[in-house]
């Protein structure tokens, strides 16, 4: 695009913007999205999207206005990132409130893809009562979407029997998921309910099925760098990781949380392994390789954990360093020990 004399049309323009949101640089996605000579609705979608996937809700409503302004009207698309925008940003009240607006001052008929956000607004901000209201009231037959929306609700507010309920249905549905599975096992080890645990993974060991690693990657010098958990042993024993490892902990006082860790091991056990989750692993080799004055941009294939999500807030306080982490449900900016999030996710 840059070597192009043709000037590039809308689609190729939301494509690059696609690209900036989708790694975390909005400040570039909206430099691309201003410069364009003729914007069309895919432009807004992708700009609204941009700014829920990465926390920035105040931005994503003001460019919703903006777009009724200009004399476009939302779609399926434009209500589903504004709707899960809401939902991982505890706008509870408001996602309720844009969902009756989209039916009824736009027109827009709602989808199971609709249903499954609503359901997680609500499930996520603990009322679950109206959560199962929907899911009993609405004109579709519960898919695994929604019924997973609904489990991830019971990870959340430690809801066993429910959370039990639910996988039963999703067993119907999705027998090979064994992310289904894990978070019922998840539900019971926050529980301390190990037996139960115990039981679960029998039954994942016996369908054949394997819990998915936690990953994380990122890129540095033209190459991307991938980490597992408790992996990269030669490089957590260098004297490099440690010299590091021991000025961050020194200087932050910090001390893990240990209850992130769903195993029914030694407190000793448990502080190692959640001090091993790879995106850990993964912002000590950017600490390491990376110049201080760039960002850190890490991909994780999970939710990041609760004491992960502490330790990196410390980092970037500690370091004065930009760290931005996507894991599996959105974008999360660290910077001078604040995340995007408002630790809501």
């Amino acid at each position: 695009m840059v070597k192009s004399t043709a000037i590039p049309d809308a689609p190729v323009l939301n494509s690059l913007m696609d690209m900036h949101a989708k790694c975390g640089a909005m400040n570039y996605c909206r430099r691309v999205f201003d410069g364009m000579q003729s914007k069309d609705l895919s432009s807004w979608n992708t700009l609204i999207t941009g700014y829920a996937i990465n926390g920035l809700m105040t931005e994503a409503m003001e460019s919703f206005q903006e777009m009724i302004c200009s004399g476009f009207s939302p779609d399926g698309i434009t209500f589903i990132a504004l709707l899960s925008g809401c939902s991982h940003a505890g706008l509870t009240d408001e996602g309720c409130r844009l969902f009756e607006r989209m039916k009824i001052e736009y027109a827009v008929s709602p989808t199971v893809e609709h249903y499954a956000c609503l359901v997680d607004v609500l499930g996520r901000a603990g009322r679950i009562e109206e959560a199962l209201g929907i899911v009993k009231n609405m004109h579709f037959k519960p898919t695994g979407s929604i019924w997973g929306s609904l489990l991830n609700s019971c990870r959340i507010h430690g809801l066993v029997p429910l959370g039990e309920a639910v996988v039963k249905q999703l067993s119907e549905l999705e027998p090979d998921n064994v992310g289904n599975y894990v978070m019922l096992s998840n539900i019971y080890a926050s529980a301390g309910m190990w037996e139960s645990v115990r039981t679960v993974r029998e039954v994942i060991e016996k369908m054949g099925m394997k819990k998915e690693a936690g990953c994380g990657w990122l890129h540095v010098k033209s190459k991307i760098h991938n980490f597992v958990a408790g992996g990269s042993n030669e490089f957590r024993n260098s004297s490099e990781y440690k010299k590091v490892w021991k000025r961050l902990m020194e200087e932050a006082g910090y001390v893990p949380d240990t209850d992130v860790v769903l195993h029914d091991v030694s407190e000793e056990t448990r502080a190692m392994r959640v001090c091993g989750h790879s995106e850990r692993i993964a912002t000590m080799f950017a600490l390491i390789n990376i110049g201080s004055g760039m960002p850190i941009r890490i991909t994780k294939n999970l939710c990041v954990c609760l004491d992960c999500h502490s330790w990196v807030k410390i980092v970037s306080k500690v370091t004065g360093r930009v760290i931005v982490l996507r894991d599996t449900n959105r974008f999360h900016h660290f910077k001078d020990g604040i995340c995007s999030c408002k630790d809501y996710w």
